[in-house]
């Protein structure tokens, strides 16, 4: 590891994950943490959800061996999570079934194993590259519990499905099983399923496939027929294999672990069923000293090891979450100069607008003043030379002009024009209009309708207003033309281009 770190040619990432896998897989769970937890704070992890769900799936192995339950389910929590929001089936099966674990020691069983099933049906329908591997530990795990819980039947299902499972064409899944593993499963199946049978009294069965345990030469898992050997009185034989299995560790020199807790615990127990009180209580005695020391070593080894971590890696973790946060601290000025610039470019667009606008009003303002202006001179010239025509039948009918000229000077009286019950039948009997020709004049000389030419009339004249009483509200200036506020701003919006408030704005600005 050393010289791959030295050549620089891997990731750190991946040198990481390699290295804590050598400690975790030979007994070091602490070592192992200080190089996962350097992983998930690397770039590679922070940016890639799936290289940081391949770090929490290993920090979860290392705490649930340590028995770290809070840090275990912190990381469940997160790979759950993480997971779900990339649509990673596999890792969502491994984190729902660690959550099931979890459940399961806090006594919530039926629960765990609700999780535990859910989890496999997930597993079974992906094409994760490691499905044999986490299927045969799901069912090993499941069949560990429910031997423990004494559900015997349920146990042969799993043994059942466990078997479908390790004698299957795994090449049709895609499944690829590490070499020698499925020797190695098939043996322990059969032992689970010998202590299943024997405890469920089918002896035959279960002696059926104490044979084929045997069959295989491998002697690293035996201790798992144990149970089968008590049960079915054969303490001899446990003795012996429990025998050979000590001298196997003192040889080595190992005699301070687990297993050997587990000899002198089948030992004990043996001797005991047959009446060898002083053996059994040597090995029982044993076995409370050598637990002693096994806690003792635990704690010594954990405290070497942390020690060991803080002196070697203290430094490299506070190196990478500075790294981290360095680079979130960039995305975070980027994203702030990204937005600053955008609203820079808003602001100047919106202040660009609104001065186009003003400049538009302020066109539009003068224009309509000269508009009015010169309607009101027209207006006016036709009124000095306009002469009132008596009613006398006998001189010549009124042209149509003259009609139209007629009712425009009669539009002259404010008080008329301004009339909000103004109606079309009140210039038909003031103008002696027929009733029938009235619409057609309007059309023929205004080019619009009678009730569009009044309303015409009523802008022009607000305008006027406006311009000649600067102090007048704009609701006063509707009211005065007979209108509402809202029917006031469409008219005038609709007619001159802009709002009555933008004109009275550029007449004050004059």
């Amino acid at each position: 590891m050393k010289e791959l770190r030295e050549a620089e040619k891997l990731p750190a990432y991946t040198l990481d994950i390699t290295e804590g896998d050598l400690y975790y897989n030979t007994g070091h769970p602490y070592m192992a943490l200080k190089f996962y937890n350097r992983a998930l704070y690397s770039d590679s992890a922070q940016l890639s959800i799936h290289n940081e769900m391949k770090v929490l799936h290993r920090l979860i192995s290392c705490y649930d061996y340590l028995k770290l339950d809070a840090q275990k389910k912190e990381c469940v929590e997160k790979l759950l999570k993480k997971a779900k929001e990339s649509n990673n089936t596999a890792m969502y099966s491994t984190a729902l079934f660690e959550l099931g674990k979890m459940i399961y020691y806090q006594g919530e069983k039926e629960r765990a194993y609700t999780y535990f099933n859910d989890a496999l049906k997930i597993i079974k329908d992906s094409d994760y590259e490691l499905k044999y591997d986490n299927l045969c530990y799901y069912y090993n795990t499941i069949i560990l519990y429910l031997l423990w819980d004494e559900r015997l039947e349920d146990a042969l299902v799993a043994l059942d499905k466990l078997e479908e499972i390790i004698t299957s064409d795994n090449d049709s899944d895609n499944i690829t099983p590490i070499s020698g593993l499925k020797e190695k499963e098939l043996k322990n199946l059969y032992a689970n399923r010998a202590v299943t049978l024997a405890r469920l009294g089918r002896t035959a069965e279960a002696d059926e496939y104490y044979d084929k345990f045997l069959s295989f030469g491998n002697d690293k898992d035996n201790y798992l027929i144990v149970p089968y050997l008590l049960k079915r009185g054969r303490y001899k034989e446990a003795v012996r294999l429990n025998e050979q299995r000590e001298k196997e560790f003192i040889a080595k020199g190992d005699t301070v672990n687990y297993y050997m807790a587990s000899i002198l615990h089948s030992l004990g127990k043996a001797y005991f069923i047959q009446g060898q009180y002083k053996n059994a209580a040597m090995k029982f005695a044993e076995l409370a000293s050598l637990r002693d020391s096994l806690k003792e070593r635990e704690q010594r080894s954990a405290a070497i090891e942390l020690a060991a971590i803080y002196d070697l890696n203290d430094k490299d973790l506070k190196i990478a979450k500075a790294q981290a946060e360095l680079h979130v601290h960039n995305m975070l000025l980027w994203t702030i100069s990204t937005i600053t610039f955008i609203l820079m470019i808003v602001t100047f667009l919106i202040y660009r607008n609104r001065h186009i606008i003003k400049e538009k009003n302020r066109i539009l303002t003068s224009t309509i003043e000269e508009l009015i202006e010169s309607k009101k001179s027209l207006r006016d010239e036709k009124a000095s030379n306009y002469i009132p025509k008596t009613q006398d039948p006998t001189e010549t009918k009124p042209t149509a002009n003259e009609d139209f000229v007629r009712i425009e000077m009669l539009l002259h009286d404010e008080e008329l024009l301004l009339n909000p019950d103004l109606l079309r039948d009140d210039i038909i009997r003031m103008a002696h209009i027929p009733k029938n020709k009235f619409s057609q004049l309007f059309k023929d000389h205004a080019g619009m309708s009678f009730s569009e030419y009044i309303n015409d009339k009523r802008m022009e004249h607000a305008v006027s207003m406006l311009k000649n009483n600067p102090n007048y509200t704009i609701e006063a200036i509707a009211k005065s033309v007979g209108m509402s506020n809202a029917q006031f701003y469409k008219s005038f919006k609709k007619k001159f281009g802009l709002t009555p408030s933008a004109f009275h704005k550029n007449l004050s600005n004059k």
